[in-house]
């Protein structure tokens, strides 16, 4: 996969989108794709790609929607799939060229200026304290996008943001049985914020879209 074109692509959905708003493992645990403990040999499992995929819609929009990711990938082998998931869904915006953009919207549209602010909006939307939201999806959805902005940005480490990021997972498998269930509950907040009605409908085809089909990363690795 051409992975920085890919990034890219990725960065311009991140500035577009992130007004819905007010590598590999090192501790020496297990990494990649691996098979579920459970006994469904077909089942795969990765917690941490499942962790960035709370935010998934917006960064599959980033490469220009569904459509176009399955156009991407072209293997038929489940594993090699969840790998090609991890490149594009894990940390797609990168420090460098694009920082100032990243910054710039992360200003804009949170009135984050520093790493202080971002911590403290991230702990916000991990707790449902901002706008006194009541849908846990729409919120981790924007902690998640807002932690690999922040990674961007420069406020965050790799380690630090992933952390923010993979702590959310248990909290989403708890509050939601399926991605579907996420998802609907992603738009519902999205609507109730109100801050861009007219792209209510381009997110609900985006959750509709991304959710199904064999290249669909929603449908190897189930929310629970």
């Amino acid at each position: 996969m051409k992975k920085t074109f890919l990034s890219a692509l990725a960065v311009a959905v991140c500035i577009s989108f992130a007004s819905c708003g007010g590598d590999k493992a090192t501790d020496g645990s297990k990494s990649g794709t691996e098979q579920a403990e459970n006994g469904d040999s077909d089942k795969l499992k990765d917690d941490k790609l499942s962790s960035f995929m709370l935010g998934g819609v917006y960064f599959i929009e980033g490469y220009g929607g569904q459509t176009a990711v399955n156009g991407m990938i072209t293997t038929d082998d489940k594993k090699e799939i969840v790998n090609n998931y991890k490149e594009l869904l894990e940390f797609p915006f990168k420090p460098g060229s694009d920082a100032p953009g990243i910054k710039n919207t992360l200003r804009m549209m949170w009135d984050i200026n520093n790493k202080e602010e971002l911590i403290k909006t991230l702990g916000e939307l991990k707790t449902g304290n901002v706008e006194k939201s009541t849908h846990k999806a729409w919120d981790y959805a924007r902690l998640v996008n807002n932690a690999c902005m922040g990674y961007a940005a420069g406020y965050l480490t790799k380690e630090e943001a992933e952390k923010h990021i993979t702590e959310v997972l248990p909290l989403a498998k708890k509050a939601f049985k399926t991605w579907e269930e996420y998802y609907a509950d992603f738009n519902a907040g999205r609507k109730e914020w109100g801050g861009d009605p007219a792209s209510d409908k381009t997110f609900e085809d985006a959750t509709k879209e991304i959710l199904k089909g064999d290249k669909s990363i929603y449908q190897l690795l189930p929310l629970n």
